[in-house]
């Protein structure tokens, strides 16, 4: 088939440092080694906790950049902006605080194609990423106007997931479903992070196609290897990022304080590059464990890559309510070649990513004994003798899962448009089925 034209619809993009830019920054990669003329639409770039730019992600395609019209939630100090702010989280809570931005994506996107030779705009196809919702919302659009099919691309579910009711009220799921809705019966395609999403959007969107509604995971680059644990000393265990929310790292700390005790030749560390919370901080120094673990700040990702190598074991921490999700660091984790040790709720995705991977193993959060068991062999048993599964996770073949479900939206769009077009022909008593 002649591969369409690609307009992305991503709101962070490379060079952003965000987690959101990551996924189709590299997607849009492979897509343009195999052919494909890939448009982006995408956020302006935007001072960030992480920095302006990360320039180890790859900036591939025909990038245009539209600012947010209404930047929410305004920075300014004050009790109108507190106000306003206040107000905008309860009404825009469905579809989320960039809502302002799709018309003007929609716009961009319009003007870009409009510009493109005529057989470029005849043959196209629409992926839209989210979060934040405002993506979809703007590729919906985007498709409608250009009569192209779209791709629903989830990296983070919308409406389709039990979230407590402290993050999302009754209402605002809802209204979200609702809308939702509206755009998941327009797609051609739907395409989720992890099988654990997959199989929640199903049971809430039954009407969506299940063979057009694959689980196609992030992923990683092959990295060369310049550096290696230390043989001697001490043993380092590394989390990449932040702990938001229901984690915690006292289960852990005091699995590693009762491991160290049997091997005071080897002291045992965890090294933290991003702050933790106030009260974890205060909670950890209460329970007499904060000789076990180091705070330290984020570093550029081409620096935590070798850090990453020089650890013994790596660390995911999955909170209670999003045990849907496999944690971005774990894909950079497996390019490391370092093992892994995930702390995850028992119905967690990241159980069935590690099992299948082999890259590591998991435990439950608040088992202290069965981490130790788990540090004991990870840290001090014989080494595994089975390597890593885990090529299926680079870049390059994740792509070509990705080609799959594009050629599969692009053949649904033209059998849906055969149907149409052969319904419009029948005689009007034929067509009403008298």
């Amino acid at each position: 088939m002649t591969r369409p034209t690609l307009l992305i619809v991503s709101y962070h993009f490379a060079p952003s440092p965000l987690v959101g830019a990551k996924r189709f920054s590299f997607l849009t990669r492979e897509f343009t080694r195999m052919g494909f003329d890939v448009h982006v639409i995408a956020n302006e770039i935007a001072e960030s906790v992480y920095g302006r730019e990360d320039n180890s992600v790859p900036m591939t395609g025909t990038v245009h950049r539209v600012a947010n019209p209404l930047e929410l939630p305004i920075k300014r100090k004050g009790l109108w902006p507190r106000l306003v702010n206040a107000l905008s989280r309860r009404l825009l809570a469905p579809v989320g605080m960039d809502y302002f931005w799709a018309r003007a994506a929609a716009r961009r996107a319009s003007d870009v194609m409009a510009k493109l030779p005529p057989e470029s705009r005849r043959q196209g196809l629409v992926i839209a990423t989210s979060p934040p919702h405002a993506a979809m919302m703007a590729g919906g659009r985007i498709a409608r106007q250009l009569g192209w099919p779209l791709i629903l691309d989830y990296r983070d579910p919308w409406s389709a997931y039990d979230w407590p009711s402290w993050h999302r009220s009754a209402l605002t799921q809802w209204i979200s479903t609702r809308i939702e809705r509206r755009l998941v019966r327009q797609s051609a395609a739907r395409v989720l992070n992890t099988p654990a999403m997959r199989d929640w959007y199903l049971r809430k969107f039954p009407f969506a196609n299940a063979s057009t509604s694959p689980a196609i995971p992030n992923g990683f680059d092959a990295v060369e290897k310049t550096a290696a644990p230390e043989s001697q000393g001490a043993l380092r265990i590394v989390h990449a990022g932040e702990i938001y929310g229901s984690r915690s790292l006292l289960p852990l700390l005091r699995a590693i304080q009762q491991v160290a005790s049997r091997h005071t030749e080897r002291p045992i560390r965890l090294t933290n590059y991003g702050p933790l919370p106030a009260h974890e901080k205060q909670r950890i120094q209460d329970a007499g464990l904060g000789r076990f673990v180091e705070e330290l700040p984020r570093i550029p990702f081409n620096e935590l890559r070798v850090e990453l190598q020089r650890a013994h074991l790596l660390l995911a921490v999955v909170s209670e309510h999003m045990t849907y999700s496999a944690p971005y660091k774990v894909y950079d984790y497996m390019a490391s070649g370092r093992p892994i040790l995930g702390l995850a709720p028992a119905d967690a995705a990241l159980h069935g990513l590690l099992a299948e991977s082999g890259a590591g193993e998991t435990a439950d959060p608040q088992d202290s004994a069965g981490i130790e068991s788990a540090l004991e062999r990870m840290l001090f048993g014989p080494p595994r003798q089975d390597a890593a599964r885990v090529d299926r996770f680079r870049w390059a073949n994740l792509a070509q899962q990705y080609r799959a479900a594009i050629e599969a939206a692009a053949a649904h769009d033209r059998a849906a448009a055969a149907e149409s077009s052969g319904a419009s022909q029948l005689p009007a008593t034929q067509a009403r089925g008298e």
